[in-house]
Formats: C-alpha cells, structure tokens, sequence
C-alpha cells in the first residue's frame, strides 16, 4: 500500500515532465536527409585542418612549425659542415674484433691506422681518401690501401639534414635529453633508400642527438631501414629450415648496429671521434648475439684553409 502511495503521488509530475518534452520537440525544426548531412561536424580532440574529402586530419608532431623550424636551421648547419669537409685531414684507427656468438667470449681482434681525408669528386660528391700507415722501426711508412667499409663515412653525417637530403628522410621529434651537462634535442628518422644499409647514410634509420645551444651533432645510433621486420622473417625462415630439414639449410641470420660519436668541438663545429659498426648472429640460445665489432677512432685532425691549403693551427682532440 505504501509503493502505490509514493507512485500516485509521483504521477502528476511525471504527466507534468512528458507533457513539457512533447512540447520542446515540437519546437524544433524537423531537418530532412539531405540538411542533416550539411550540418557542420565539430572538430574531434587531437585533429587540425580538413583533408579535401571533408574529413578532419590528424597533427602529427613532424608538422609542427617550431619543428620545420629546426631542420631548417640545420640545414643551415649542415651547409656548413659540408663546406668544411675538405679543410682537414686525421688518423684513423680501425680495431676489428671477432666474438664467439653461443659463449659471447671474446676470439681475436687487428688493428690498422690510416691516414684520411676527403676529396670531392666530379659533381660536387666527397670521397673518402685512405693511406695505410705501416709500422717502420720508430716510425711509420705508407702504402695504398682498398679498404673500404661497408658504412657510410662518420663526417658524412654532418650533411645527415642537408636541403638536398630532405627528400631521402622521414624525420620526427623525438622529445630532449639531458646528457653530460648538455641539453640534446633528439630526431628520429628513416632512410628512404632503395637499399638498405650499406655506405649512404639514407640507406640507415636511428635517431641523432643536436646539442640544443649550438646544433652541432652528438651522437647517430642507427641500423638499416626495415631491419626489424627483415630480421623477423629471416629467423623464422632459418627456424623452419632448420626443423623440417635437421640441417640449418638457410642462412644464419644476421643485423647490424651502427654508433657514431662526435666528439671533438673547434673552430663552432663537432666533429667524429669514434664510430662502431657491430654485427650479430642467431645464436643457438635463439636471440641475437655479438659476432663481429668493427670501431673506427679518428685522432689528431689537423685543419686547413681550403683556399690556400696551409694548415690551420688548432687544438688537439683529447685522447679517447
């Protein structure tokens, strides 16, 4: 008795709200098919502009303007750099180390030291320019070499943000670090060469780190475009191969790891210190293990003006 109380009593002002809705829609234009679909869509969270389908596009962060700012000032930079290619020379020393991939023990290593430099070929191209140094009693005597290895020259990306490569890349944002008191902006990006790896710097992906004040390079960690899905399908490809046939019928998959360091600063410019080339191997643990380490150390640059060709007096890189 006292719910059929409580609902009689709440029945006149439910009659009361039914009456006041009915009376609303009733004020409101009835819209056809064709004036409905006019009517304005409000911008969804995270969008800007309209694509010319009408659609609402999606800001991406490599749009944004500060950000085509910055790689415009370091093409800037870059021009630069690639201006001073040819105004020194160093000694470059190369340690070729070889590692057992199932113990990870260390097996044996050589080292050889170059004379280096650049030159420019016919069209305005940089070749690298080597010279053996052999040991000699006290000293050192030279000889031709054909060393040539399988990465692109450390200085080589200087020019990484260069006007002309900017079609060869894909760069992104990727936020700032704080490392040895220096503020790093760091940029991700993709190399859009039709082979990957190997001595053009468009044929590597990574991420690079610009000091923040200067834009002058730090570091370039890369490995060569589409590694990741190129490894998968080799190992599952090697795994298969191996299990149906007893015998590791395929090739034993192998990646690669590419580091560059510059870190000797004259004259308002960086240049490389040390780069390191590692390449590694499925290991029977089935996981990507050390097989081969190559690092290059550049050492003692002496610099030059490019017009008259007479050294430039600097100072001396501190030694690694």
């Amino acid at each position: 008795m006292r719910r059929a109380a409580i609902v009689l009593a709440l029945w006149p002002a439910a009659l009361a709200a039914i009456a006041a809705a009915s009376a609303l829609a009733a004020a409101r234009p009835v819209l056809t098919a064709a004036e409905q679909d006019a009517r304005p869509t409000p911008p969804a969270a995270g969008t800007d502009g309209a694509s010319p389908t009408g659609r609402r596009r999606v800001a991406v962060p490599e749009e944004d303007p500060n950000f085509i700012a910055l790689l415009d000032r370091l093409a800037e930079r870059a021009a630069l750099y690639k201006r001073q290619a040819l105004g020194f020379t160093c000694r470059e020393v190369v340690i070729s180390a070889k590692y057992d991939i199932d113990s990870g023990n260390f097996k044996k290593s050589d080292r050889t030291i170059f004379d280096y430099l650049f030159e420019e070929r016919t069209g305005g191209a940089l070749r690298e320019v080597r010279e053996e140094l052999v040991p000699d009693g006290e000293g050192f005597k030279r000889r031709g070499t054909d060393f040539e290895p399988p990465l692109p020259p450390a200085y080589a990306w200087a020019t990484l943000f260069a006007r002309e490569n900017r079609p060869r890349f894909h760069f992104r944002p990727a936020g700032q670090v704080v490392k040895a008191y220096r503020l790093l902006t760091m940029i991700q990006f993709i190399g859009t060469a039709p082979n990957p790896g190997g001595d053009d710097i468009a044929g590597w992906s990574g991420q690079v780190a610009v000091e923040g004040k200067t834009l002058n390079l730090w570091t370039i960690q890369a490995e060569p475009s589409g590694q990741p899905v190129r490894l998968e399908v080799e190992v599952l490809k090697y795994r298969r191969a191996f299990a149906i046939a007893g015998v590791p019928l395929a090739q034993r998959p192998h990646g690669w790891q590419l580091e560059v360091l510059f870190g000797f600063e004259t004259n308002g410019l960086s240049f490389p210190t040390e780069q390191s080339l590692s390449m590694t191997s499925l290991a029977r643990s089935q996981r990507m293990a050390l097989e081969e380490k190559q690092t290059f150390r550049y050492e003692d640059y002496r610099f030059f003006s490019i017009e008259t060709g007479e050294e430039v007096k600097e100072e001396r890189p501190p030694e690694p």
